[in-house]
């Protein structure tokens, strides 16, 4: 028998723990604001995850902790595309990373999948018993839900204080003594090193292919060692909602103005203010409506303007010039992958964003003459 509900109404925990005592066979599916997830359970253990979250992808997971860097994924990319192998199998047969490395990432990268859920204030979910279970998994699992439960709960809660010191992307770390390097992991080192008193947590975060929890996580814990302070955002900044919400923001005033914006051509605030929206009122239909129209018409002006997949993007001014220009993390992430030969969708595969933000942040660099779009070379 399966079961079908709302995160609001059976929490995850008791979920997972009914899935457990109850030896199930089969796939939960759980589905959030715009991420999808899926856990898969063979005698009520554990035994794969699957997500459409950029960031727990493997080969985003693995530069994340700084097992393997980003051209080392692009050509393992490109060749899986070419031959249809695994991607761990890939990167294991070329020397990337060991086996036994391997097998512990994805473990890790299971569980991480799973703990992200537990932030989750609502979202809908089925069991769907006795499904086909994937065949394709390198590695043989079987995760015992009650380690699960104890870390998600304990997760909760270790983000709650991290919360008050970093309430968003927006905040900037600043390195007040030196970082002690003997006890740092790859992964903490890769995101310390890009500490330079203006990057913001988001751009340090994308720039590591990494969730926010992770960076949060080490930036925090050097805070605690008194090697660092934070420099919070000022609130109307760090929401990004903007003048045109007079008064309360309700979901109602955001939609309004997103759809405002959406008139005027300004897609980053046309799509921020309907998603913030949709996330005060994920029940409202009319919200959920505006916002997959505004997504269709920002996705059609953008492909019109010549920004396409195919299309090759190419700097238009010099890097001297660029240094000059305030850049958002997400535009200056996508300038240093531009290199005038890759394609967009090539550029995609590599970068820890969903495909329709990425979009919009090529059409801005287009329109402010940062960059120029070039047909891709028939073959």
């Amino acid at each position: 028998m399966g079961i079908v509900g709302n995160l609001r109404t059976m929490q995850l925990e008791e979920l997972l723990q009914w899935l457990s005592l109850s030896k199930k066979t089969g796939t939960l599916e759980i589905n959030g604001d715009k991420v999808a997830k899926k856990v898969f359970f063979r005698d009520g253990l554990i035994v794969a995850s699957a997500s459409n979250r950029m960031e727990e992808y493997l080969g985003h997971f693995l530069v994340s902790h700084g097992l393997i860097n980003e051209p080392t994924l692009s050509k393992a990319i490109e060749l899986q595309e070419m031959t249809g192998t695994l991607l761990g199998k890939i990167l294991v047969t070329r020397g990337a990373i060991s086996e036994p490395d391997l097998h512990r990432m994805l473990q890790l990268k299971t569980e991480e999948s799973i703990y992200d859920i537990f932030q989750w204030e609502e979202g809908d979910f089925q069991f769907i018993d006795d499904s086909v279970l994937p065949e394709s998994a390198m590695v043989s699992m079987a995760l015992d839900v009650t380690g699960i439960l104890m870390e998600g709960v304990q997760r909760v809660d270790e983000f709650r204080r991290i919360r008050k010191l970093i309430p968003n992307g927006n905040a900037i770390p600043v390195q007040i003594a030196e970082w002690d390097l003997e006890k740092l992991n790859p992964g903490e080192r890769q995101v310390l090193e890009l500490v330079n008193d203006e990057r913001t947590v988001e751009e340090l975060r994308l720039q590591t292919h990494s969730s926010e929890f992770h960076v949060c996580r080490i930036l925090y814990r050097h805070w605690q060692e008194g090697r660092l302070k934070v420099v919070k955002p000022r609130v109307r900044e760090a929401t990004g909602i903007q003048a045109a919400v007079k008064g309360p923001v309700t979901g109602q005033a955001l939609r309004e103005a997103g759809q405002k914006y959406l008139e005027q051509a300004d897609f980053e605030h046309a799509l921020r203010h309907l998603r913030a929206a949709r996330s005060l009122d994920p029940e409202d239909s009319e919200t959920q409506d505006a916002l997959t129209q505004a997504e269709k018409v920002v996705r059609v002006e953008i492909e019109k303007s010549g920004v396409t997949l195919a299309g090759i993007p190419q700097l238009a001014i010099g890097l001297d010039q660029l240094t000059e220009k305030k850049l958002s993390p997400q535009e200056g992430f996508m300038l240093t992958r531009i290199n005038g030969s890759y394609d967009i969708q090539s550029l995609l595969k590599i970068t820890p964003m969903p495909q329709l933000d990425a979009l919009l942040v090529f059409w801005k660099l287009s329109k402010e003459g940062l960059i120029k779009m070039t047909a891709a070379k028939k073959k």
